[in-house]
């Protein structure tokens, strides 16, 4: 819901951007508040189309508040009247089952990246029988840090034949020839 206008949205977490079908953002945008920042998008078949601008606004699922930049495209360019992008999973879970999509909004703390983990685990050191090399050998344990702190001066040239650049687009392989490419690095 777009205030109280309803809005059939597809929910596309592989889509980068948030989009809005023209004739739907006239319902819910005035033309005044849309921003004349224009991008090329790019889909399938290489297909493009440039969006006519942009805009934040709020709406809400699940009875749950969001906010999203909506960018506009031409009516006939986007079957749905929105497309819901990945910015959604910065705000909230979605959660697909048989019978629909859930929307779990995040509460005000980060859920992600809170993990942390501590090795406690003692290093076993009862083979060692001389007392003073068993608290030398673990008091270095205890203080280790890894610092990486090797550097070269060396530089790797390759010479070709001439200076002209050669480039070749990847290409798909057939099953047959893609096993004798890994015969091959193997």
């Amino acid at each position: 819901m777009f205030g109280n206008k309803r809005v059939t949205a597809l929910i596309d977490t592989g889509n980068t951007v948030s989009l809005l079908r023209e004739n739907t953002s006239r319902r819910i945008i005035g033309p005044t508040k849309l921003a004349k920042n224009k991008i090329l998008l790019t889909g399938i078949g290489e297909a493009q189309v440039t969006t006519i601008g942009s805009s934040e606004k709020e709406f809400q699922m699940d009875k749950e508040d969001y906010s999203l930049t909506w960018h506009v495209v031409p009516t006939a360019k986007l079957q749905f009247g929105a497309v819901i992008g990945s910015g959604i999973l910065e705000q909230a879970s979605v959660n697909f089952m048989k019978n629909g999509v859930n929307f779990v909004k995040y509460e005000n703390q980060a859920l992600l990246m809170q993990i942390s983990a501590e090795n406690n685990e003692e290093v076993e050191l009862t083979h060692i029988r001389d007392l003073k090399v068993k608290t030398e050998l673990k008091k270095l344990i205890e203080n280790y840090k890894p610092h990486k702190t090797e550097t070269t001066n060396v530089t790797m040239r390759i010479i070709l034949k001439d200076n002209e650049p050669i480039c070749q687009s990847p290409r798909r392989l057939a099953f047959t020839e893609k096993e004798k490419v890994n015969k091959q690095i193997e």
